[in-house]
């Protein structure tokens, strides 16, 4: 595109009504300049001319709060102290333009003139990075009154759902022609040998779980794959994410032991997708996990110089943390796709927790345009779970999301997919399904048979149906842990087939080398620095653990 014909396309998208209007108004509201909410810059406006009285406004206002209006005089003696600037204004007869600005000024109608520059300004920053904004304003029509029904349904827009329309454009292009993740060609034997020799070398098995059970059971966090954990409002699906990011990311962590901070294996970048919790509450479930500190006690700030100083060493522990967060509380899959994409390219991260997939109004709106109808709720829940799922394959990371169970899931007889919020089908495309519910009197009375003998001598307060395991073995089982909300840890107890019938799963940790600390007791043996069992004893029920009362 010629500079001629990129500058006839900007010159068509100046409106120059709006522009007359807006700067009028804000000499006699100069301190609007100032409003968070409604933000404007002098990139908003195309002309020199226009951008040069703004520039003087706008310094006017910021030079003193107690500025109440702004006359053209008060322009002129500002532009005055510029030769170039000051030139542009006397070849546009500025003092008489502003003059009439001012007098014809209606506050009444700031908001709308305001925003229909901000939407033309818009329009020339995506001409100038080479999008076709015809689509939403064809500043080539020549009919009048096609142009007014243009003009009116770009007023009806809002610059959310500007950005949508123009995402979704490229979304649909990428879709169309990036192929290479959709099809591969392949014989069955091809490169067998090569992969079990691989295997025998290096078993699959992703970043390590707190929890062993998880960890014998999925794996561990391995790449490519999406983890859907599931529970009801307020059980803790987003502090269980926090936990599982903050293990990955940070070197050291207070010991389950109590004996101070220990080696916490290597240092990962991880991105946290907050859609609830802003940055204090999240910074606070992070503490606490690094500390050991009862987020409680860190809240009320009431604790003793040895406390403080254990906080301390966390802060400088999380400090050095490549854990990056994000906070978006209304959404489209466009969004979340561009937030991981940017980190995984800019951040170098390969693990990604996603607050919880739920109905947003962003999210509903972005969806009914994609596909020119009414979709359900349970439709718009479906494609985000499988955007995730697509991006984890795509990248080659680890994502963990979450949805809420609908309220018929307290009934045992319903915990399964149906209880998703969104129904069975939002599961159909991840990789590990898990439900997590606080421990109920009637689970209780289904584990008598186990509890009475002793087994673990611990009683569960928290339980992980796990209803999905693409390529485990291990599906349709419960673990039963005692989970400690404060600290965002728990200990692993045992596990059971959904009949409540005790069956033999490995608590599998894994630890590091330097992790070792022979003068803490029953520390486990590394085994090749990798993996760990705790030992069942069949005739007492105990399995022997590590981890300390909460």
């Amino acid at each position: 595109m010629t500079n001629e014909v990129l500058n006839a396309k900007m010159a068509n998208l100046n409106p120059v009504r709006s522009v007359f209007t807006v700067l009028g108004i804000l000499c006699h509201k100069p301190q609007t300049v100032r409003n968070p909410e409604m933000p404007i810059v002098e990139d908003d406006f195309y002309q020199s001319f226009h951008k040069n009285i703004f520039a003087a406004i706008n310094n006017i206002a910021y030079s003193d709060s107690k500025v109440e209006k702004v006359t053209p005089i008060d322009i002129d003696n500002y532009l005055a102290q510029y030769p170039a600037n000051y030139k542009i204004w006397e070849q546009h007869n500025g003092f008489d333009y502003m003059t009439s600005a001012i007098q014809t000024a209606n506050l009444k109608i700031y908001k709308n003139n305001y925003w229909r520059l901000k939407k033309f300004a818009m329009l020339r920053d995506y001409i100038l990075a080479g999008v076709d904004v015809t689509s939403i304003y064809n500043y080539d029509l020549e009919d009048l009154k096609l142009q007014e029904d243009q003009m009116k349904a770009l007023d009806k827009m809002t610059i959310d759902h500007m950005v949508d329309h123009f995402q979704l454009m490229m979304l649909g292009l990428r879709d169309k022609w990036s192929i290479g993740d959709k099809r591969k060609t392949f014989m069955a034997g091809d490169g067998l040998r090569t992969l079990l020799q691989r295997l025998k070398e290096s078993p699959e098995m992703g970043y390590p779980f707190k929890n062993g059970f998880y960890n014998a059971i999925f794996r561990g966090q391995r790449f490519k794959k999406f983890m859907l954990r599931s529970a009801g409002t307020g059980v803790g699906k987003t502090r269980f994410s926090i936990g599982d990011m903050t293990n990955i990311a940070v070197d050291k962590a207070w010991s389950y032991h109590d004996k101070g901070y220990i080696s916490n294996g290597p240092s990962e970048a991880v991105l946290l997708i907050s859609t609830e919790l802003e940055q204090d509450e999240l910074q606070t479930g992070i503490l606490a996990y690094v500390s050991g500190v009862d987020e409680d006690v860190i809240k009320k700030s009431k604790y003793s110089e040895a406390i403080e100083a254990r906080l301390n060493e966390a802060i400088e522990i999380i400090e050095r943390a490549p854990i990056h967060a994000e906070y978006i509380d209304d959404f489209s899959i466009s969004d979340i796709e561009t937030i991981i994409e940017q980190h995984i390219i800019e951040n170098g991260v390969k693990y990604v927790a996603f607050d919880y997939i739920q109905m947003v109004p962003k999210l509903a709106r972005a969806m009914q345009e994609a596909f020119a109808g009414s979709l359900r709720e349970d439709q718009i829940l479906v494609q985000l779970s499988a955007a995730l799922k697509l991006l984890a394959n795509k990248y080659d990371v680890y994502i963990v999301s979450a949805t809420q169970l609908n309220r018929n899931a307290k009934e045992h007889e319903m915990r399964d997919t149906n209880s998703l919020r969104g129904g069975s089908a939002t599961a159909d495309k991840v990789d590990h399904g898990v439900m997590m519910f606080r421990v109920t009197q009637k689970d209780i009375d289904n584990l008598k048979h186990i509890l009475e003998k002793g087994y673990n001598a611990e009683r569960p307060n928290f339980c992980h149906y796990v209803y999905k395991n693409r390529g485990g073995s291990k599906v349709g089982v419960i673990i039963w842990t005692k989970y400690h909300g404060g600290v965002i840890r728990e200990k692993e107890l045992f596990v059971t087939d959904i009949d409540f019938n005790l069956i033999d799963v490995e608590n599998l940790q894994v630890t590091f080398a330097d992790e070792i600390d022979p003068s803490i007791p029953n520390i486990p043996k590394p085994v090749e620095e990798a993996f760990i069992e705790d030992h069942m004893d069949e005739d007492n029920f105990h399995i022997e653990s590590d981890v300390p009362e909460f």
